[in-house]
């Protein structure tokens, strides 16, 4: 799982959480981009569920069992990725954007970056073959998560790089996003 990502050796950990990726989506699928919860901030890994119940209530999303499970699906990725780096605070974002927000091959400069999209395609990634330059492009499944590693994991190198898929016209993206907040930093 995502506690992998500590091992010498691995850049990337991926969390296919659930086998039938339709757990939430034909609901989230079928809402309006604009009652789409949209979230950035700095918390406790346990007060994410409140947050993102905030997020969904300013966005008017209908208190239904999508809404429900988006709630408990960003709660728990938000814990899973802050327990393998003993991180007491994060910052979480959920973005939508129906373009390619990062569109160049990168590591984030974090110490580890989680990634999941929840609605739209998935975050492409690949072994590094250049600066900034990738061969095989994987792309995650829609519901995957990924822990990345950033520039600030340390001095082991990660020869991962990753970046947002282009944008499909039509479709808009629900992206969820947690990294650590360093303990110094938040002082």
């Amino acid at each position: 799982m995502l506690g992998t990502i500590a091992l010498p050796g691995v850049a990337v950990a991926l969390w296919q959480r659930f086998t039938d990726a339709a757990w939430a989506r034909p609901g989230l699928d079928a809402a309006a981009p604009e009652r789409l919860p949209r979230l950035r901030q700095t918390l406790r890994p346990q007060d994410a569920a409140a947050a993102i119940r905030g997020a969904c209530d300013a966005a008017a999303l209908a208190d239904c069992d999508h809404r429900r499970a988006l709630i408990d699906h960003v709660a728990d990725l938000t814990q899973h990725a802050a327990r393998p780096m003993g991180a007491l605070l994060v910052t979480l974002r959920v973005e939508v954007t129906d373009g390619q927000s990062c569109p160049k091959w990168h590591l984030d400069a974090v110490r580890a970056r989680l990634l999941c999209t929840l609605r739209g395609a998935g975050t492409q990634f690949g072994p590094a073959s250049g600066p900034a330059q990738v061969d095989r492009i994987q792309q995650m499944p829609t519901g995957t998560a990924a822990l990345f590693r950033g520039r600030n994991w340390g001095a082991e190198p990660t020869g991962i790089l990753h970046r947002s898929p282009p944008a499909i016209p039509g479709q808009t993206r629900l992206l969820v996003v947690v990294d650590p907040v360093d303990e110094a930093a938040s002082c």
